[in-house]
């Protein structure tokens, strides 16, 4: 039997609270939970059992959000590292591939998302349907989520796609209050912009809007993409993965501010000089002025250089320095390596020489894992704004939609490897052991299988006709086999014909 879904959003109105007696609340015994005694150090942090999008009100999901953004902009490893994610996940792929069974269609559908790619956005053709996989990724790790408005052209009906940043999505005009006094949503609660209904499922979104008079416009759910990667089930925005280790990005610039301090101090120092006083020689200056008597270093040109002249006792060293050391390296390296975990990344990638032997595998895995968790994200994304488009696209008479249309998928990007020939030599040996398929193999390489088997079979027609044509055997065009390899048998007409005599010659006798 199945049971009618729980309304997980409390009723509207005051409620009496009880005295507390300590933070978790009366009653109960720590001896099952020796870490349920009452302790300073958890002051306040019974307040984080509630729902996660209780917990995140809208000016602390502003201030983390303007945290997240000031640390990708201002720290170059957080940046490079977020841009460098970004570039594996879109690995100039997203092409969009038709599975349906009609050919014509396929074949029309692609060639028109092709054409139109430049053409959806609605800040013009600066922007790429495709690229917009980049962006978006690098949004998911600063932001946490954004937003595609399903639009079109009114006069042409032309399909058009309006991406939103996180920030343009908040509950404006609340004041910090999460029920709607007012409007179609009126009584519903909103966190964050999300305006969701008794079950916490989202109904509609807030967007700001200037254009507005009340500075707003409350958008339907159906004609929004949320794009998010959510780790709680109570949420109802994005958390951005740069905001995990917020603290200790900003530990470590602190850090870095002073060591750099510390080095134009040291760069600054050239010589030291140790004398009886411990002082500038002030009286030198006054009974003989010269060049450098005024504080300055006392030195005579000469050809080969200069002399400097030290009293007797005294003694001059060139300065060095051991900054910055090798502990301050070592404590860097391990903040940023926990840092990188949080956002779903390994410092390794910034300098991979380190990494050797069976480390270099579990690290190459560790990283695809990372990029094709992110690729599951953006795909549901970016199928929903293609099943859109092209639904408007057969409503303007571009093709006619088969009953397998909403049957697509996209291109994957290639995997990532630190070893190109180990990897390769792997997936043949599988392949040869019925392990792996060949699609498999060209699809991890970040190309289409079917595109593959086409240029094989355009290269080798072109072959045997050139051969045709000089009169020359198709070998002396180059050898692609090695010894050892089984040759092809192509069975010419000659062979068939010879074949069918002999069966005819069997059965006469």
């Amino acid at each position: 039997m199945a049971v009618s879904p729980i309304k997980l959003l409390p009723r509207v109105g005051n409620k009496l609270k009880s005295g507390i007696v300590s933070f978790w609340g009366r009653g109960g015994t720590n001896e099952f939970y020796p870490g349920g005694a009452d302790d300073q150090r958890r002051f306040g942090r019974a307040k984080l059992a509630k729902d996660i999008a209780e917990i995140m009100i809208d000016h602390r999901q502003r201030m983390m959000l303007g945290d997240s953004r000031y640390i990708y902009q201002a720290f170059s490893t957080v940046s490079g590292a977020v841009d460098q994610k970004a570039n594996y996940v879109y690995g100039n792929a997203w092409r969009l591939q038709s599975l349906s069974k009609d050919k014509a269609f396929v074949e029309a559908v692609e060639k028109d998302f092709e054409q139109i790619d430049r053409l959806l956005d609605t800040r013009g053709n600066g922007f790429s349907f495709r690229k917009s996989a980049w962006i978006g990724s690098k949004t998911l790790d600063v932001d946490g989520d954004y937003f595609i408005i399903l639009s079109e052209n009114k006069e042409t009906g032309f399909p058009k796609l309006q991406f939103l940043e996180a920030h343009r999505i908040s509950s404006v005009n609340m004041n910090g209050e999460t029920v709607i006094q007012e409007g179609t949503y009126a009584g519903r609660r909103i966190f964050n912009g999300v305006i969701v209904n008794d079950y916490m499922e989202p109904i509609a979104y807030r967007v700001a809007d200037d254009s507005m008079k009340r500075g707003y416009q409350d958008v339907p759910a159906n004609g929004v993409i949320h794009v998010n990667d959510f780790k709680w089930f109570s949420q109802c925005r994005g958390q951005p993965t740069v905001a995990a280790a917020i603290l200790d990005w900003y530990d470590l610039a602190e850090t870095r501010d002073a060591e750099k301090v510390s080095q134009k101090v040291n760069s600054a120092l050239a010589l030291i000089e140790s004398n009886e006083s411990g002082r500038m020689d002030m009286g030198n200056s006054v009974v003989n002025p010269m060049p450098g008597s005024d504080g300055r270093l006392q030195t005579q040109l000469m050809d080969s250089g200069l002399i400097r002249y030290i009293k007797n006792g005294g003694s001059l060293t060139a300065h060095s320095s051991a900054r910055p050391s090798d502990q301050w390296l070592n404590f860097t390296h391990l903040v940023e390596s926990s840092a990188f975990y949080a956002m779903g990344w390994r410092r390794e990638m910034l300098d991979s020489s380190k990494v050797g032997g069976a480390g270099v595998r579990g690290f190459a895995a560790d990283v695809n894992k990372s990029i094709t968790t992110r690729c599951e994200v953006l795909h549901m994304a970016m199928q929903r704004a293609a099943l859109y488009i092209i639904a408007k696209r057969a409503k303007q008479g571009v093709y006619t939609l088969p009953e397998d249309w909403y049957r697509i998928t996209f291109t994957k990007p290639a995997q990532f490897t630190v070893d190109e020939g180990r990897m390769r030599k792997a997936d043949i040996e599988d392949l040869r052991a019925g392990l792996i398929t060949e699609d498999a193999i060209v699809e991890a390489r970040g190309m289409n299988y079917s595109d593959i088997l086409h240029k094989l079979a355009v290269n080798a027609k072109m072959r045997q006709e050139i051969a045709a044509e000089y009169g020359i055997d198709e070998s002396q065009l180059g050898i692609l086999t090695k010894p050892g390899d089984i040759p092809v048998q192509v069975e010419s007409e000659d062979d068939d014909d010879e074949e069918e005599n002999q069966t005819n010659n069997n059965n006469e006798n």
